[in-house]
């Protein structure tokens, strides 16, 4: 009987972290490729909360334009027309404004950039130095292909190891109070 209360007592706080784990982000990785219509060229990566369906990071790379790594803006223009980012580079000089064909972004497995090759179903991707907004160059093709799956909220895996040690110690403080002694 003492074996299953101290199960219950120490299951207690295990049970609450892991209700806090249900809502895991679906943090995934896409490598992003593609060719600017003067010759630049796009690499790096995107990282988006496929449970959620939005961007959560992008370290995306044109050269001679920088790494595009501050989000400006997302907008899911839904079915049958495109997920749109805006991304300003470090140097905060240029800004990519990008669409991918896709409906949603929950689930979303990779694919293509909205570019000249898509033959108008959506708006070409396009960079440009923000004090000169018509100065636009085109993506002429870009794909995003994944690289990565599930990525658990770190914190809930720290207060699910906190909520157990603080078990433990309940279960013990509370033997020793009951005048009883910790045999291994």
């Amino acid at each position: 009987m003492r074996n299953t209360r101290f199960i219950l007592r120490a299951a207690r706080p295990i049970i609450l972290c892991l209700a806090s784990l249900a809502p895991q982000a679906f943090a995934t990785d896409f490598q992003a490729t593609g060719l600017f219509t003067n010759g630049a060229t796009l690499g790096g990566t995107l990282t988006i909360d496929t449970n959620v369906g939005t961007v959560t990071a992008s370290d995306l790379t044109i050269s001679g334009a920088g790494t595009f790594s501050t989000l400006i803006s997302q907008i899911n223009y839904g079915p049958p027309v495109f997920y749109s980012v805006v991304a300003d580079n470090i140097a905060g000089t240029e800004e990519f404004s990008f669409g991918l064909l896709a409906d949603s972004l929950v689930g979303y497995t990779g694919g293509d950039f909205c570019g000249d090759s898509n033959g108008g179903s959506c708006l070409s991707s396009v960079f440009y130095p923000i004090s000169d907004p018509f100065n636009q160059v085109s993506l002429s093709n870009g794909t995003l292909i994944g690289t990565s799956g599930v990525a658990p909220e770190p914190a809930a895996l720290s207060f699910l190891g906190t909520a157990f040690a603080v078990g433990l110690m309940f279960h013990y403080g509370s033997r020793k109070r009951n005048g009883s002694s910790v045999k291994e």
